[in-house]
Formats: C-alpha cells, structure tokens, sequence
C-alpha cells in the first residue's frame, strides 16, 4: 500500500498487464487498474503518491472453483474487468481479467453472430493529430472508452489505449500532461480488418496477435467502426447466456416429458402417444393393449440395500423392458417401481404374449455392485376398446387387473374383468364408509364363549369386530379388515378393540362374574408398530384390568413375516404380562425352531381342519398331530369353528384343552 503510483505504473508498463493487486501481507486491500491510472494521470496527480490513495476498494472476489461464465456474468453485472480469485479459507490464489476470459470461454459462439456491425462500435471517439494528450484523457473519461482513435483525413495513424497510460505516467513530465500534442507521441499502430471480415475471424486474430482493439474499414481504407476486446466478451456472454437458457429450456422440457432417473416417457408423454394410438385404433377399427407392471417386494430391496441399489436396479429394468418392446411401443414408468406399457396394433393375444415375456427379462438374475438380485414383477393388462375407450378408464382398469395379480400369487399376469371393476367399485365404497365408522358409532364387539374341554367351564371369551352400516348393511370382517389395512385405518380401529374388549372384561369382573381371558386378535400392521407394548400397557392400567387376562392372537403369517422382530415385541408384550396364542394354526408356514423361541402359551387349530374331522381322515390326522406337537412343546391347543357333537367328542379323545363355536353359543 505504501508503494508510489509511479512505481507502480513503471512495472504495470514493464510487465505489459492491466491491473495489480495491493496487498498488507496476505490481506488484499484493493486494486489498481489501467482505468485508475487513466483517472489519476488527467488529474495531474502526483508520481509519488502512495498507491493506496489511488487504488479501488473493496475488491470483489470469487470462489476459485466459479466457472468462467458465471464468473464473467459477476465481473459484468458489477461493472468491473478483474475479479480475486479466493480459496475456501478466503487466501487470494490469483487474478482473472477480460483476457482471461476470453481464452478460456472460447469464441466458437461468436459463428452465429452474422456480421461485424454487431460487435463494433459505430460512434468512434476519434482525435486529430493537433489535439492534446490532456483532450484525450478527457474523452476517454467521459466517454467511458478504453482508447482514442487518432486519425487523419479519416484514416487511422495511431491509438491510445488504457494500456498505454501507465506508460505516459512514467516518461511524460506531470506538468506536461495537459498540453502535451498527440503528433508528439509514439503511437500503437492500429490494426484494421476489412468491413467483410466474420465476427470470428476478427477474434481470432486479436487473440492471435493479443490485440484489444481492432478498427474496421471499407474496401478505401476509412474507419467505419472499432471491435474491442470488451464487445467480444460481451457478446459471448450473451451468447452463452442465451444458449444456457435454451439448455433450460430444453431441461424443462425433458422433466415435463420424461421420468429423470430412468429417461423414459412419464404420464404427460404416455398420455399424448396412447391418444394418438386410440385415435389411429378408432379409425382403423383395431386395438391396443395397455399394461400394468409393478415390482414385488421392491421395498425390501430399498430398506435393505439402499435406495441407491433400488434406483439402479430400476435403470437396468428400463434398458431390458425397452429391449423386450418394438420400436413403436412405449414404456413409461410412473414413479417408483410402477411401469405402464403402451402396446399399439395388439389384441388380447399379443398382449399375454408381450407379458409372458416381460416376466421372463424381469425375472433374470440383476448384478448391482456386489450384489446379485432376483426380482419378479405383477402385470395387469387392460385392452382397447373393450376395456376402455380412454387413457384414464383403461389405466384404471389395467391398474386394477395389477392389483388382482398381486392378490393372486404375484409374478403373474391378469387381464382385466368387468367384476373387478365391481369389487374395485366397492372397496372404493367402503374404504370410503370405514373413515367415519368410529365416529358414527358403527362398529361393535361380539363375545364367543371359549370353552374347557375338561369341565365345560366358560374360561374366556374371543372379541369379534362387526361392522353394521346404515346403507351397506352388516358388512364382513373379511371384507373391510384387509382394507382397512390398505387404507392406513388399522391402527385406530385395532386400538378401539383392544380399548373396549379390555374395559368389557373388567365390567363382566365387577358385575360379579368369574375372572376369565378375553381374546383379542391382531393384524400385521398393529403387530408390527414399535409402540403396541406401550400401548397395551396404557390400556390396561386404564382399565386398571390385571394382564394376565388379556390374550393377543397373532397369525402364523405375522410371526413368520420376521420372527427374529416378532420374538422382540413378544418378549416385551410376555414381559408386560399379557398372554399371546397362534391364531388360525396350520394355515400358514410356521416354523418349529421358531415356534419353541416364541413367548405363546396355546395353539389356535384353525376350523378348515375342524369342519370335515368326523369323516376327513387326512384332517383327523393333521389335527390330532397339532394336539400332540402341542402338548410337546408345553403349549394348550383350541379348536375355533366346533359345531357338532361329533367334532366335539373327536377333539375331547385327542386331548384338545378347549374349543369356541356355534356347538356352544354364537358370538
């Protein structure tokens, strides 16, 4: 900062560069530039004047990993040519000036432009040999130039640039500034090009030769223009500008037509191309196929490997299934793992052909990273016209086709049917009906003795939920339970259950009836949810019933779903005190191993083993195998569903501890 303005316009004019840095050490202080030197020399001002009088401040800096647009596009809106260049910790790792940029944004864009009249100034701050130096610094201030044209009878001899002024301030006496003539002064030669020379060209070689200033004549050699260094950037810039924008729009475009993990057409495209193929399909009199395919289990692939695995197994899925398909098809994916192939010209036949063939590219083995994954997939196939005449009845319709293959098994095919559009319709129906259930009061409790083999003693009772709806009538656990579930309702409906089938034990206690276990079922959902323990706990002080009288019944497909997850939540319930049995044992696929490890003190036989025992041989046999597995493993067993005398003295023989049905009472 100390340092004079002679000297430093001395090593600016030595080292032929436009700027310095002023610097206290490592701080930056400010800058000194040709254009100050230009300001402070038509000032008269002093040689000996320290640079920090002189020099501009703040600087403006840019982090060194900006790019060279955006940094250019900075130094532009601050009308500034030099920007500091700073590291993360703010330290200056160096200078970027117009010549920078120049080189390293490149001028291949300056081909678009047509001609030099775009680029070149056309009003020429032009001087005459007989004008002073004083005049000239004056007009370039004014005019906010870079140079002065010094010509005669209109042809340019010379030009007086910014970078010259640094110069000037060393060799020409401060007092002679003003006066000093024009003629007297060694000029920089100007460079002219011809009035048809391209945009690019005239870059070109002022890169070329490091010119900053290039003036423009016609064919008799008379000035008409002068292209600088700063019109050239600024035009590339806006170039640059300009085709960033249509790359955003171009973006814009692709994110408003295709899915941007996997590229391919999303709802808005399939939607265009299936009403085109309808309308081709409508006058020719033919068909089209719409398919449904969405991924089974593809969540556990998530939770488990990551969704970076899941989004890569999803792009290899794409690549085969755009490899499976001809040209003309589509294959959109909707979001997630859900897919919709557009099948143009293609009858029922064609469609189940293209499907079986689907799930076997699926169904191929998948190499991601270290891991090597088998999926497969559910395929729903709606079919134009019969199923549909437009993209929202048939996307419904192939959607519910899906849905039915995933209820069937999965890895399989299903075309749409009229009556799962009457089942859709009325899980619909009652999905929307169960939201206000609870609070219309429309859901109650019915009791089914559980009874003692041994003495006939009424030992405990199973909480059976009823729906009764105003309009829809009685409606079967087995029908709206499962939507329940779906719809996110389970959770306040299994709570209510358990809330009143615990408060009706302690009201039967207090009536004085004997003390007795009243049995509650559990679905996956309430199973699985980290609080159930806490929950029970709540409503069993609540009810300030002892746990020992509340029994949960869980399914063997719910303890099998993760038995290592389902030995933690029982461990925790047996440790509240509360009971847990298998519900509907032999249905599912329990495991014996599994089955020792689990805190459950009885076995429910589920009664499709029960209704044939008196003349089936094979149910005698499973039945009779459970009772003494049972009594194995220490656990008691109840027959549900026992109707006859004979099922009844069956069950009594083999040792079964207790049994509920219509025999003894209806719930």
């Amino acid at each position: 900062p100390d340092c004079t303005l002679g000297e430093v316009a001395r090593q600016m004019s030595e080292a032929r560069i436009s700027s310095m840095l002023v610097m206290s050490g490592q701080t930056p202080l400010g800058i000194i530039t040709e254009r100050d030197m230009l300001r402070f020399l038509s000032a008269h001002a002093a040689k000996d004047v320290a640079v920090a009088e002189v020099m501009s401040a703040p600087i403006l800096t840019v982090p060194s990993d900006t790019d060279f647009g955006s940094a250019y596009a900075i130094a532009l809106g601050h009308h500034v040519r030099h920007l500091v260049v700073v590291d993360e910790q703010g330290a200056v790792v160096g200078m970027a000036s117009e010549t920078d940029f120049r080189r390293h944004l490149g001028m291949g864009v300056l081909r678009q432009l047509d001609g030099l009249k775009t680029v070149m100034d056309s009003e020429l701050p032009v001087l005459s040999l007989d004008d002073t130096l004083g005049k000239a610094l004056s007009r370039m201030l004014r005019d906010r130039t870079s140079y002065v044209l010094v010509a005669e009878e209109g042809r340019p001899v010379g030009i007086l640039t910014e970078r010259d002024i640094a110069g000037l301030l060393v060799s020409i006496p401060e007092d002679q500034v003003e006066n000093f003539a024009l003629r007297d002064l060694t000029h920089t030669p100007v460079m002219t090009v011809s009035n048809q020379t391209s945009v690019f060209d005239v870059a070109h070689l002022m890169q070329e030769r490091q010119f900053r200033h290039m003036a423009v004549v016609d064919d008799e050699g008379r000035i008409l223009g002068m292209v600088t260094l700063h019109n050239l950037m600024e035009r590339i810039t806006a170039l640059l500008g300009h085709e960033k924008s249509l790359r955003q729009e171009k973006r814009m475009e692709f994110l408003a037509h295709y899915d941007t993990l996997t590229g391919l057409p999303n709802r808005a495209q399939l939607e265009d191309r299936l009403k085109y193929a309808i309308s081709l399909a409508k006058r020719s009199k033919g068909q089209l196929a719409l398919i449904f395919l969405d991924l089974d289990h593809f969540k556990k692939i998530n939770d488990t490997l990551g969704h970076s695995v899941g989004d890569i197994l999803l792009v290899e899925l794409s690549k085969r299934l755009c490899l499976a398909l001809r040209e003309e098809d589509t294959v959109s994916r909707l979001g997630g793992d859900e897919f919709i192939l557009l099948l143009p010209e293609t009858d029922a036949d064609g469609a189940a052909q293209v499907a079986n063939k689907i799930l076997k590219v699926i169904s191929q083995p998948y190499q991601i990273e270290e891991n090597e994954l088998s999926v497969t997939a559910s395929i729903g196939i709606a079919v134009y016209p019969n199923d549909g005449a437009d993209m929202d009845t048939l996307s419904r319709n192939a959607d519910s086709a899906m849905y039915h293959a995933k209820q069937e098994g999965r890895n399989c095919t299903r075309f749409f049917a009229g009556e799962m559009q009457v089942r859709t319709a009325r899980n619909l129906q009652l999905a929307n009906a169960l939201h206000h259930a609870l609070e219309r009061d429309q859901l109650r409790l019915h009791y089914q003795p559980q009874i003692a083999m041994q003495d006939g003693r009424l030992i405990g009772a199973e909480a059976l939920l009823r729906w009764q709806h105003p309009e829809l009538g009685t409606v079967s656990p087995a029908e709206f339970i499962p939507i329940a579930e779906d719809c996110g309702l389970i959770l306040p409906i299994g709570e209510w259950v358990l809330r009143q089938a615990v408060q009706q034990a302690k009201a039967w206690q207090e009536a004085g009836l004997d003390p007795m276990i009243i049995a509650v079922n559990l679905s996956a959902v309430q199973f699985r949810h980290a609080d159930l323990p806490e929950l029970v706990s709540r409503i069993l002080m609540e009810a300030e019933l002892p746990a020992e009288y509340l029994e949960l019944e869980l399914t063997e497909g719910v303890t099998m779903h993760d038995p290592h997850a389902a030995i933690t939540i029982m461990n925790r319930l047996h440790e509240c005190g509360v009971r847990m049995s298998i519900d509907d044992f032999g249905t599912g696929y329990s495991s014996l191993s599994y089955l020792k490890k689990f805190k459950v003190y009885k076995l429910k036989i589920d009664q499709s083993f029960i209704r044939d025992i008196s003349t089936d041989p094979e149910d005698k046999a499973i039945v009779g195998a459970v009772i003494q597995m049972s009594k194995s493993l220490g656990l008691l067993t109840i027959a549900e569903g026992v109707e006859t005398s004979g099922q009844q003295a069956f069950l009594r023989e083999q040792g079964c501890d207790e049994v509920q049905g219509y025999h003894h009472s209806k719930p």
